[in-house]
C-alpha cells in the first residue's frame, strides 16, 4: 500500500446520500487514502455531515467554500490533493469495497496514466452495467483520437466520459482539471476526461466495475439553465481547441459534430426547431400540431421530450413507456409499462424512441416491431441529425 490515492468528492445538498457515500469510501479495502470532501456551499445538513466524518477518520481532508458549481469544486479537490494518483465519487454515489483496489491493481498491471472502467446504474431496484465501447486492452493516443469521444454510431462514446469511473495519475490530472471554464456545466466531465486521454502514455480499458451510479428521484419540471445552448458551445469549441493543438482534429471533428447535436438533444431539443415553424422536433421528422405522440424511453432524452411537449402544447402526449416504469413512477413521472402497447384499442400516431444510443434504439424498435408496432408509426433521431450524410461534407 505504498501508493497514496487522493479520491475527491464535491458535495453540494447531498445529505440523504452522503452517509452512504463517505462510509462506502472509507470501507475500503485498499486503506493508504486520502478522503477529500469538498462542501461546496450546501444549505442543508451536508456540512455537518463532513464535519463529523472528519473527525472519525484521520485520512479525510474537508474543505469548504461558497457555492461556485461543481467545476470549481473539483479544481479545488485536485489541487489540494496530495495522492499520487487520482479517483472520483459522486456524493450520491457509492462504491463497493474492493474498488480503489481493483483500480490500482490494473494501474500497476499495465502501467496506464489512466485507468477506463464500467459501472452500475441504479434505477430504483434495476442495476444496469454500462461498458465502455472499446475492447478491454491498453491503448495510445494514436489508437484513441479516432474513437473516444464516438465510437462510429450515434451516439456511442468511445471511452464513457465520467470522471468517476476513471483512475488518473496526478501530474496529468493537476494540468488539465484547471483548464476547464466553470461556464461549461454540460460535459465538465468530457472537458476533463478527453484531454486526459491525449496527455497519458497509455490509458487501461477495462471491463472491471465497481461504481454504482444512483439516479435518483428528481423534479419533471427541471430545465436546467436558460443558457443551455451557449454553455454546449463553449464545451465544444474548447474540446475542438484541445484537438487542434494535440494535432488530432482530422480524426476527431466528425465526433464533435455528433457530440454537439447529442448533448443538445438531451439538454434543449428545441433549438433545432425554427421559430414559425409548423412542426416540431425536427431531429425527428418534424410532427404536426394534433398529432397523438408515444415517447419510448424516460431517461434524460424522454424526460426533455415529454418537457417539451407539455410546453409547446400542439401535439398530444398520448402514452409514455419505459420498462423501468415503476422506478420512474416512484419519481413522480407518468411512465406506464410496454405491455400496454399490448391494448389494441389505443390510439397514436408515431412512437418516438427516447434513447440518444444507436444500439439501444434498434433494440427498442425491433422490439416494438415485434409486438405489432407498424414501422411507419416508429420514429429515431433521422440519418441527417446523426450526421452521417454531412460529416464527409464538413470543412476542417
Amino acid at each position: 500500500m505504498d501508493d497514496r490515492i487522493s479520491i475527491i468528492v464535491p458535495v453540494y445538498n447531498a445529505d440523504r446520500f452522503l452517509d452512504k457515500c463517505i462510509e462506502s469510501i472509507r470501507k475500503q479495502t485498499y486503506k493508504n487514502l486520502e478522503i477529500i470532501l469538498i462542501n461546496d456551499g450546501s444549505t442543508d445538513h451536508s456540512l455537518e455531515i463532513c464535519e463529523k466524518y472528519a473527525a472519525r477518520d484521520e485520512r479525510i481532508v474537508l474543505q469548504s467554500q461558497r457555492n461556485q458549481g461543481i467545476v470549481k469544486a473539483r479544481q479545488a479537490g485536485v489541487r489540494i490533493a496530495a495522492g499520487n494518483f487520482i479517483g472520483w465519487a459522486d456524493a450520491d454515489d457509492w462504491m463497493e469495497p474492493d474498488y480503489i483496489e481493483n483500480l490500482l491493481r490494473l494501474q500497476r498491471e499495465s502501467g496506464a496514466d489512466i485507468v477506463a472502467v464500467a459501472h452500475f446504474c441504479d434505477i430504483g431496484k434495476d442495476c444496469t452495467l454500462i461498458k465502455n465501447n472499446l475492447e478491454p486492452g491498453i491503448y495510445d493516443r494514436e489508437q484513441l483520437a479516432p474513437v473516444m469521444l464516438c465510437a462510429g454510431e450515434f451516439f456511442e462514446y468511445g471511452i464513457n466520459p465520467h470522471l468517476y469511473t476513471k483512475f488518473f495519475r496526478a501530474s496529468i490530472l493537476k494540468k488539465t482539471q484547471p483548464m476547464v471554464d466553470s461556464y461549461v456545466i454540460a460535459g465538465d466531465d468530457a472537458a476533463v476526461v478527453y484531454p486526459s486521454l491525449l496527455m497519458a502514455e497509455s490509458v487501461c480499458v477495462s471491463e472491471l466495475s465497481g461504481y454504482h451510479y444512483v439516479q435518483h428521484p428528481g423534479s419533471i419540471t427541471k430545465t436546467g439553465f436558460s443558457d443551455e445552448q451557449g454553455r454546449v458551445k463553449a464545451l465544444i469549441a474548447f474540446l475542438e481547441k484541445v484537438f487542434r493543438e494535440a494535432g488530432v482534429i482530422s480524426e476527431t471533428f466528425w465526433q464533435l459534430v455528433a457530440y454537439e447535436n447529442y448533448l443538445l438533444s438531451l439538454r434543449k431539443i428545441e433549438v433545432f426547431d425554427a421559430p414559425g415553424e409548423d412542426r416540431i422536433l425536427a431531429p425527428f421528422g418534424g410532427l404536426r400540431a394534433g398529432e397523438r405522440i408515444v415517447l419510448y424511453g424516460a431517461g434524460a432524452l424522454g424526460q426533455g421530450l415529454y418537457a417539451y411537449l407539455k410546453r409547446d402544447g400542439r401535439t398530444e402526449i398520448a402514452g409514455w413507456l419505459d420498462r423501468s416504469c415503476e422506478a420512474y413512477r416512484e419519481q413522480g413521472f407518468p411512465v406506464d409499462c410496454p405491455e400496454r402497447l399490448r391494448d389494441r384499442d389505443w390510439t397514436y400516431d408515431y412512437i418516438l424512441i427516447a434513447n440518444a444510443t444507436e444500439s439501444t434504439a434498434m433494440s427498442i424498435r425491433n422490439f416494438l416491431l415485434s409486438v405489432g408496432v407498424k414501422e411507419e408509426k416508429i420514429r429515431w433521431f433521422t440519418e441527417e441529425f446523426r450526421g452521417k450524410t454531412r460529416f464527409g461534407k464538413l470543412r476542417l
